[in-house]
């Protein structure tokens, strides 16, 4: 791995979390999912919702599809059944059409500190399947959002990047 390439993946979340300005989108456990979905609406930039626990901790993610389904369920549940494929799948489904607050469809949190890398922050990502974090401080309350394409265009500036001339 060359120099630059190694300075891409280890450079801090910090670094590039304000690059497009996506700003934080933070709803409670027991928000109605319609208010929510009319809140993001207005903040389409913002893909990953967080929820937040009492004392301003991230208690849980949303992601916009997952809230989408949530609330196309409730008019056209005919929409989801493709996907049900086994036994799990109908128990979703049932789940997904039942939801009616934040705390039914969100997920366990997934974040990171400022000084996390890049390349910690994308394995999160890619791992749990979001397309964003939240950026936390020590007690757990969110500072900032980092979005998926943020972090790619970092990559993309190293690779688009001349190579560092040659010493010799």
């Amino acid at each position: 791995m060359t120099g630059r390439f190694s300075l891409a993946r280890h450079t801090p979340v910090s670094a590039c979390q304000e690059r497009l300005a996506i700003e934080m989108l933070l709803v409670g456990a027991d928000d109605d999912l319609l208010l929510v979905m009319r809140r993001s609406t207005v903040q389409p930039a913002t893909r990953i919702i967080g929820v937040l626990d009492e004392s301003g901790r991230l208690a849980g993610v949303l992601p916009v599809l997952r809230l989408a389904e949530a609330v196309v369920s409730r008019v056209a549940p005919e929409a989801l059944l493709t996907d049900i494929t086994d036994i799990v799948d109908v128990a979703r489904f049932g789940h997904t059409v039942e939801a009616r607050v934040v705390r039914d469809v969100m997920l366990e949190p997934t974040m990171v500190r400022p000084e996390a890398t890049l390349d910690e922050a994308f394995r999160l990502m890619h791992q749990r399947h979001l397309s964003g974090l939240y950026v936390v401080d020590p007690d757990g309350r969110p500072t900032g959002y980092l979005d998926l394409l943020e972090l790619v265009a970092v990559y993309v500036d190293t690779l688009e990047a001349p190579p560092p001339p040659s010493s010799g």
